[in-house]
């Protein structure tokens, strides 16, 4: 079994994942509109729906295999600003070279993403990773958002900064084949924010990133088949 961890700067605010209605409600409403939780059924959500889409959402991120979510919540240049981050391990049998699986990683998402994306394998602290940074645009659902894009009320369409990490887990034991893999995410709906105020940020999460195992020690990001010092620059 093992452990993921990583340094974020204070104002992240972590989501709780698979949380049930008492949860969403205490996140999704704000203290001064909020009733005694003990007098709202599943079945009756507030006006706006939020408690119940934030019910989903955290549902969804656990069953995926997100371990880790959080927001960041601020003032950039005179406007507010929001973050995110979202940090899963899931299967993915890649053998015996955490390389050779960042780089074919680094391909085959690129290939999928097209243009305004770009990607590189870098050497950080936990091991090679797959890295990416780009742009997409987000589909927000009526609970999240008071107006569509085109002014109405509905779905709203929003751009957003992305930067994305695919770490290889190495097995605990040396020699052996790697079996997971960390995805990281990070983004950002104010895109003229992400240079200066994100993506130190996002960088700054992925070089604090560590693997640890069960008994407390650090599994050694030194690759099996010679890939401890096999290019690749640092985030």
């Amino acid at each position: 079994m093992i452990r993921v961890d990583f340094s974020l700067p204070a104002e992240f605010q972590e989501i709780p994942l698979g949380g049930d209605f008492d949860v969403a409600w205490a996140e999704a409403v704000l203290p001064g509109e909020r009733e005694p939780v003990a007098t709202v059924r599943d079945d009756e959500w507030p006006s706006d729906e939020a408690a119940g889409a934030m019910r989903r959402v955290s549902c969804f991120l656990s069953d995926v295999g997100v371990v880790y979510a959080a927001n960041c919540l601020q003032v950039f240049e005179g406007r507010l600003s929001l973050g995110s981050l979202a940090v899963a391990i899931v299967d993915y049998p890649y053998g015996r070279s955490a390389t050779t699986a960042a780089r074919g990683a680094v391909q085959a998402v690129l290939g999928s993403r097209g243009e305004g994306w770009s990607g590189a394998v870098v050497q950080a602290p936990a091991g090679p990773a797959a890295v990416f940074t780009g742009g997409q645009t987000q589909v927000l659902s009526a609970p999240f958002s008071s107006f569509s894009s085109d002014g109405g009320p509905g779905r709203a369409e929003v751009p957003t900064a992305q930067f994305h990490a695919m770490i290889p887990i190495p097995p605990p034991e040396a020699g052996g084949a790697g079996l997971h893999m960390c995805l990281m995410v990070f983004s950002t709906s104010r895109v003229a924010h992400w240079e200066k105020c994100y993506a130190p940020v996002a960088a700054g999460i992925l070089r604090s990133l560590r693997f640890t195992a069960v008994d407390g020690t650090t599994v050694n990001p030194a690759d099996r088949a010679g890939d401890a010092h096999d290019g690749g620059g640092r985030p």
